[in-house]
């Protein structure tokens, strides 16, 4: 059982998190989604058991990272995707996805999703409209094979 006089904690902000992967320059973005992981459910019917279905773990599946921002300098990221229309093949990387806050007055990492052997699955530029002011945004997904929460010192 909690204390009655625990102190209340605040939870952290999404307003800045930074892209990192492995070989490339880290990037800020200004929305990030598909942080996010699920395990699938197996279902088995037993023969005499017409109660319930035995329910069983099976695979787990990660969706894509789906990050944007106004359009970007980084060049790295176009030539990471471009690497698949040139040679066929693209190069899996490490990354991360980590989320900033400010710890008494300091920027300082507070939660960090590792991704493993992600690769650009699509990328999106801006809509050219002369009649709009809208901002130019990019938009970048990274299909991955896991993400995993690590642990902040």
């Amino acid at each position: 059982m909690l204390p009655l006089a625990s102190p209340l904690v605040r939870p952290f902000t999404t307003a800045h998190f930074v892209l990192a992967i492995d070989g490339l320059a880290s990037a800020n973005f200004a929305k990030c989604t598909g942080l996010a992981a699920e395990v699938g459910v197996e279902e088995y019917q037993e023969g005499g058991e017409n109660r319930f279905a035995h329910r069983f773990p099976s695979r787990a599946s990660f969706p894509n990272l789906v990050l944007s921002q106004g359009a970007w300098p980084v060049q790295e990221l176009w030539d990471w995707f471009a690497e698949f229309h040139v040679s066929g093949l693209v190069a899996p990387r490490d990354g991360s996805v980590t989320l900033m806050s400010s710890v008494e007055g300091v920027i300082a990492p507070v939660r960090v999703w590792a991704f493993t052997r992600g690769w650009p699955a699509k990328v999106t530029g801006p809509d050219l409209d002369a009649q709009s002011s809208a901002a130019a945004i990019d938009v970048i997904e990274i299909a991955h094979h896991g993400l995993s929460l690590k642990k902040v010192l």
